[in-house]
């Protein structure tokens, strides 16, 4: 039961302005192998931190989002 709870809520808990952002920057990476998303370029444009950038694309990765894609720093 709380397996389900989690898989329902947790993708609202993920840090939208931050996806938003990493998206963008996702769709206008060159389509390689994988597209890589610049950590410091989404860090200044959010003003989130490197490290939470970077847990949100993790996590969002695990839940079927930004598929194939690179993290630089």
């Amino acid at each position: 039961m709380f397996d389900l709870i989690e898989a329902t809520v947790k993708p609202l808990m993920l840090n939208e302005k931050v996806l938003n952002v990493a998206y963008d920057l996702y769709l206008k990476a060159p389509q390689a192998q994988y597209p890589i998303i610049d950590l410091k370029v989404l860090s200044d444009r959010t003003g989130a931190s490197l490290l939470e950038c970077r847990n949100a694309i993790v996590e969002a990765n695990q839940l079927g989002r930004f598929p194939n894609c690179s993290l630089q720093v």
